[in-house]
């Protein structure tokens, strides 16, 4: 049997400590290791959330004005764009309010959202206003609008994921993604939102959209 000489196993400790040291290096520092941490779990805060916030803002006894409630968020670089975007408060599954813009409304997501809740809880029209005692069992969705396509035929259309707009002349209307489950009632319902009588011809959009419930 051999032995190995000590020329061979001081060079192979000498090797040992090379890649111990090597890999320390890649290794990050507790500090830098921390930081990667806080950057991961750092998200910004979601749009229904802004929209709840605004919510339980409206019942306060000294309730926050629309300029000091946007200032109470920042506004991350995701959110800094103008786009269309509706609020919708459902209780029991069924909506309570609901209002919004295709079009956008203010230059970011934040007080967009902020406005259409705002809107939703003093301006809708087609149900009874919200009552304080309803807080708790209220809901928020925030539907923000990507783009608008102009359809051909309704079998083209997605209801559970695309949303709508009907137009004839000065009439239209919007149904929100998930509002309708096939699409001729979807067709058929906007059309009788916007007061379009069922075979007076209208132009049909596909609303492309993120929906955050």
């Amino acid at each position: 049997m051999t032995h190995p000489s000590q020329s061979s196993i001081f060079l192979g400790a000498l090797l040992l400590t090379s890649i111990f040291a090597s890999l320390s290096a890649c290794a990050p520092g507790p500090a830098l290791a921390l930081r990667q941490t806080a950057e991961q779990n750092t998200k910004p805060i979601s749009l229904e959330k802004i929209a709840r916030a605004t919510l339980e803002n409206h019942f306060a006894p000294q309730p926050k004005s629309f300029k000091e409630m946007v200032k109470t968020f920042e506004v991350p670089k995701i959110y800094k764009q103008a786009k269309g975007l509706f609020v919708t408060l459902s209780k029991n599954g069924k909506t309570r309010a609901c209002w919004g813009s295709i079009n956008p409304q203010e230059g970011n997501l934040v007080a967009a959202t902020i406005l259409a809740c705002e809107e939703a809880l003093s301006k809708e029209y087609r149900f009874p206003p919200i009552k304080k005692s309803e807080l708790a069992a209220l809901k928020c969705q925030v539907t923000v609008v990507e783009k608008l396509e102009p359809v051909s035929r309704h079998a083209s259309l997605n209801p559970l994921v695309d949303g709508l707009m009907v137009r004839s002349g000065a009439k239209a209307a919007v149904l929100l993604p998930g509002e309708a489950s096939d699409p001729h009632y979807q067709v058929m319902q906007c059309k009788l939102k916007a007061g379009i009588t069922p075979q007076e011809p209208c132009q049909i959009y596909r609303m492309r959209a993120h929906v955050f419930r």
